[in-house]
């Protein structure tokens, strides 16, 4: 899917056409890949950094097994404004590797560098959220119900926004746009606005 034009709050809309219950594919979180995110806002240092971060992080979570699930982006990164990171909510089917809470929680505190919310967003410039889909079902309801109230109305304003959603499984695309990301790097002036 294309990812909607902007608002003339410059937030993505909620839904695009007439029905906000409608079509799934014209409701958020809009269901998009790799290189859309990219295209759309790659459009300065500052983001394109932010970007590759989100690239990298991505192929790290995949090395440790880590490579079903999807991811909402949001916040300030997808409105047309500077922001100061990207905001995700990643939900994740656990590695096969890994079987129960007990050892889920084992692999977390061994991964720290990779799921710890203050040092990804130090090493990565992502405020990451992360949900278990192998979870308790009812705690993962209510945490993602959370996250989508949070994420889906802006802060200030309070206007109700949209959410991109991004497959984790989209490893051939995210080559594709790491690749654009460096031309993007070579081609555009630094700095600036969105």
């Amino acid at each position: 899917m294309i990812i909607p034009e902007p608002t003339i709050d410059g937030i993505l809309p909620p839904f695009t056409g007439g029905d906000p219950g409608g079509d799934p594919a014209l409701m958020s979180p809009y269901e998009v890949g790799p290189v859309e995110v990219v295209q759309r806002f790659g459009t300065t240092d500052h983001r394109r950094g932010m970007l590759k971060g989100w690239l990298d992080h991505r192929g790290a979570l995949r090395g440790l097994g880590v490579e079903r699930g999807f991811q909402w982006l949001d916040g300030s990164f997808v409105e047309e404004k500077d922001p100061h990171d990207l905001d995700l909510v990643i939900f994740v089917h656990r590695p096969t590797s890994v079987h129960g809470a007990r050892e889920w929680g084992l692999f977390l505190r061994a991964n720290q560098g990779l799921f710890d919310r203050r040092g990804v967003k130090q090493a990565y410039s992502l405020d990451t959220f992360f949900l278990d889909m192998n979870g308790n079902p009812e705690t993962l309801v209510s945490i993602a119900r959370y996250l989508l109230q949070l994420f889906s109305h802006q802060r200030e304003t309070y206007l109700w926004k949209g959410i991109l959603q991004v497959r984790l499984e989209d490893t051939g695309e995210d080559g594709q746009a790491m690749a654009l990301l460096t031309a993007l790097a070579n081609l555009a002036p630094t700095g600036g606005q969105p």
